[in-house]
């Protein structure tokens, strides 16, 4: 049920900020490529009859997307770093997570997975925006379309991998 909210709520998302004007656009597991709605519609360049100049300026948004990426993890580990406790709450079993193991605990693991795919989201999203002088009127409506698929099966991928890495069993 949570999937299909924030599947609904990503396609909305995406939907409202792409129909935003570009010039003023509004401010991943890791067994999960982070998301990239431009690569996504890179890989329909014959489909969208992108000519070289307009692929080489979606290739320089998508590096800028890259070290943004980078940097927000860099920052999360930070954080992570700086922690009261450093490592996570103890934990009585080996190999747990917690003090005893050096590892953050599950939830702490979690809730760091979880503020990064929320800030590699949100760069995403960004970047796809920033990408629309790009395109002609005719290929942004498909590049729209195109991003907002991907962004929908990429939200159902990373709910299938927490499903899977025992969201559901104790």
């Amino acid at each position: 049920m949570r999937g299909r909210s924030v599947r609904a709520a990503l396609s909305a998302a995406l939907l409202a900020l792409a129909c935003a004007r570009a010039q003023k656009a509004p401010p991943a597991p890791a067994a999960l490529a982070s998301p990239d709605s431009i690569a996504a519609v890179l890989a329909h360049r014959g489909e969208l009859a992108l000519d070289d100049e307009q692929a080489a300026a979606l290739l320089k948004i998508e590096k800028e997307l890259q070290r943004e990426d980078a940097e927000a993890r860099d920052r999360l580990a930070a954080r992570e770093a700086t922690t009261p406790g450093g490592t996570g709450r103890p934990s009585r079993r080996r190999g747990r997570g917690g003090e005893a193991s050096g590892e953050p605990s599950r939830p702490e693991r979690a809730d760091r997975e979880e503020a990064l795919a929320e800030a590699v989201a949100e760069n995403d999203t960004r970047a796809f925006l920033r990408t629309k002088p790009i395109f002609q009127a005719d290929q942004w409506r498909r590049a729209r379309e195109i991003a907002e698929q991907y962004r929908v099966d990429y939200a159902d991928r990373r709910e299938a991998l927490k499903r899977g890495a025992g969201g559901g069993a104790r």
